[in-house]
C-alpha cells in the first residue's frame, strides 16, 4: 500500500500527552507494535513510530506522527478489519 502524502498538518512528537496520544498508541498497538498505552509520547513510543515509518514511509523517518504516519497507520489498521 503506498503511504499517504507528506504535507503540512497536525502533528505529535516525543513530550506531548493526551487522549490524541492514547489513540496513537492504541492503534499502534492494534497493529501488533508493542506500544505501552499511557497517554505520553514518550522514547518508546517514538522508538514505535520510527519503525513503523521506516518500513511504511521511508521518505521521512523521523519519529514525529505527522498526518501521512497516521494516515497510513488507520488505513492499514482498516484494512485489517
Amino acid at each position: 500500500m503506498e503511504p499517504s502524502p507528506i504535507r503540512s498538518g497536525r502533528y505529535f512528537m516525543r513530550g506531548e500527552s493526551g487522549q490524541p496520544i492514547e489513540a496513537l498508541q492504541s492503534m499502534l498497538s492494534l497493529y501488533g507494535y508493542g506500544t505501552e498505552i499511557t497517554g505520553d509520547f514518550d522514547e518508546r513510543t517514538e522508538q514505535d513510530i520510527i519503525a513503523f515509518q521506516r518500513h511504511f514511509r521511508p521518505e521521512k523517518v523521523d519519529g514525529i506522527a505527522d498526518m501521512s504516519t497516521i494516515e497510513t497507520l488507520h488505513r492499514l489498521l482498516s484494512a485489517l478489519s
